[in-house]
């Protein structure tokens, strides 16, 4: 009886065991498939503006270029998810050759292309040409219809497109950007500790991401949630250059930064900066510049004339 009793309870356990086995592979895997994505910009036409509407897809990452632009070009001819958005792509119409080289993305359609109305083609081709240049590697497009060039206004030379040529439309902005969730450290409200707010954000391909880091910070928190963090950097603040040599963040701001707060310390202040920008894995100190110039002191209580590491000790977890 004893012996049945302890078969019956190992029979459980083995059964529980295998439960908390799978349970742990399934999360497993779901966070990697969660880690393993990223968001681009799908440009499509909208059915009832006639303007291009932007559409986040998650596509799973790949270090490899070559299969990262074929995805984004099938999952681009694929479709809109939204049954207001499209292409408006004939029956019949496909894709016959995708590819690039150097920084210059060619594209070869059917033939059934020529029968979308004339209006609806430009479109269709403004579309086409934001979405391929949103991958940092591609400035142009080539496409041909059926192996024959689109050709330039004047019918002279082969059309190579890129985002100052083709149509555009206020909803979208010609500037190349990258959806990034920004870590970035304000005061709470007291002033004594800092609190990471992170803010998901259009980064800019055209300026570094410590850049506009540092824009954010001098724009404030938001508080839109009920949160009551304060704003570090001073009001009127300007940015004159940044950038990130060998791992020093060098941030060269206007004289306005040198103002002094009565209400937060000179370390909140520093450390709001600092500690966003090594949350970059690029950046490991910074260095402040007012005008251009090494100081030697900030406001006359920290010694400002030598880079800046982390500091955890500073965030209220």
């Amino acid at each position: 009886m004893n012996k049945i009793k302890k078969y019956f309870i190992y029979g459980i356990l083995a059964v529980l065991a295998v439960g908390v086995v799978s349970l742990i592979f399934i999360y497993t895997k779901n966070v990697k498939m969660a880690e393993g994505t990223e968001s681009f910009n799908m440009y499509y036409i909208n059915n009832n503006s006639k303007t291009l509407e932007i559409e986040k897809r998650a596509i799973n990452s790949v270090s490899d270029q070559r299969l990262m632009f074929n995805t984004v070009v099938e999952e681009y001819f694929a479709g809109s998810k939204n049954p207001n958005l499209g292409l408006s792509l004939p029956e019949g119409f496909k894709v016959n050759d995708k590819r690039y080289t150097g920084n210059t993305a060619y594209i070869d359609l059917s033939p059934e292309y020529n029968d979308i109305p004339d209006y609806l083609r430009i479109l269709a081709m403004g579309s086409l040409v934001y979405t391929l240049t949103d991958l940092n590697f591609i400035d142009n497009v080539c496409v041909t219809v059926g192996g024959m060039p689109v050709m330039d206004r004047d019918n002279d030379n082969i059309a190579v497109l890129n985002r100052s040529v083709v149509m555009n439309n206020p909803t979208v902005s010609p500037e190349k950007t990258q959806w990034q969730v920004l870590s970035l450290y304000f005061a709470n409200s007291d002033g004594t500790k800092l609190i990471c707010q992170q803010r998901g954000m259009e980064v800019k391909q055209s300026q570094s991401v410590e850049y506009q880091i540092v824009e954010q910070l001098i724009k404030g928190p938001d508080n839109s949630n009920g949160t009551k963090l304060t704003a570090t950097v001073p009001s009127g603040t300007k940015i004159n250059d940044i950038k990130t040599e060998e791992g020093i963040c060098y941030v060269n701001l206007s004289r306005d930064f040198m103002k002094k707060q009565s209400n937060l310390s000179e370390t909140i202040v520093i450390y709001s900066i600092v500690n966003s920008l090594t949350e970059l894995d690029t950046v490991n100190k910074v260095q402040f510049l007012i005008e251009g110039e090494k100081m030697n002191e900030y406001n006359g209580d920290m010694d400002f004339s030598k880079p800046f590491g982390r500091d955890n000790s500073l965030i209220d977890m």
